[in-house]
């Protein structure tokens, strides 16, 4: 078995990989977001895309300088990260974080289609014995890390003003992208979807398990033992 780390605390993106199989150790990159979406010329898929390799290298370089217990010796390490945005209008959506920021969200996507874009990295990082020098980067200890974004078409629903209250007293939406998650009070809120639903909640597995086969591993070598 290959040890998996997920450079997120987003407890959607551990479910997935759990449920497929994979149980991850949490590292949490502490990447600060906003600073990287201000300097930021690009699309918002692109953005999503960024975030999610920033995230990728800072675990690295935790992983690097401070080696848990778990990792260590066992040759071959996989980190996966992810950064998901909603898109409207051309804008980005991410995390409204209040009340008050949550309603003027709402206001804008009622009613309408919307994208929602997961930018996904992942690295591979070997022990000094086992890497490829034809492969090593600069980076000791990477051998590889590539990205790729997934997009989703969401149709939002239009809920009552009554209803948006009650969402917005669950305080649910204010840690998700584009302040509503298909997969707890908010799944009621989306009418349509048009892609992946993985997309969505936060990590494409199809697009997880591509870049895993791209870089020379055998995806089953990620599960973890029965029992």
């Amino acid at each position: 078995m290959i040890p998996v780390v997920l450079a997120s605390q987003s407890p959607a993106r551990r479910q997935i990989l759990t449920a497929a199989g994979i149980d991850p150790q949490i590292i949490v990159s502490e990447v600060d977001e906003r600073a990287i979406e201000a300097g930021f010329t690009g699309s918002v898929g692109d953005l999503t895309t960024a975030l999610s390799e920033a995230k990728a290298r800072a675990v690295i370089d935790r992983i690097r300088s401070c080696p848990p217990p778990e990792l260590t010796g066992t040759g071959t390490v996989v980190v996966i990260a992810g950064d998901s945005l909603l898109e409207h209008a051309g804008q980005a959506i991410g995390k409204p974080g209040t009340a008050e920021r949550t309603r003027a969200v709402w206001s804008e996507i009622a009613g309408q289609w919307t994208q929602l874009h997961t930018g996904h990295t992942v690295a591979v990082l070997t022990d000094a014995d086992d890497r490829d020098a034809s492969t090593e980067t600069s980076a000791a200890g990477l051998s590889a890390i590539r990205s790729r974004r997934s997009t989703t078409s969401v149709l939002i629903g239009s809920p009552s003003p009554e209803e948006l209250e009650a969402y917005i007293a669950t305080e649910e939406p204010f840690q998700v992208a584009g302040a509503l998650t298909i997969d707890g009070y908010g799944g009621a809120f989306v009418d349509r979807l048009d892609g992946d639903h993985l997309t969505v909640l936060g990590l494409s597995l199809p697009v997880v398990r591509e870049l895993v086969t791209d870089m020379g591993l055998f995806w089953p070598d990620l599960w973890s033992p029965k029992g």
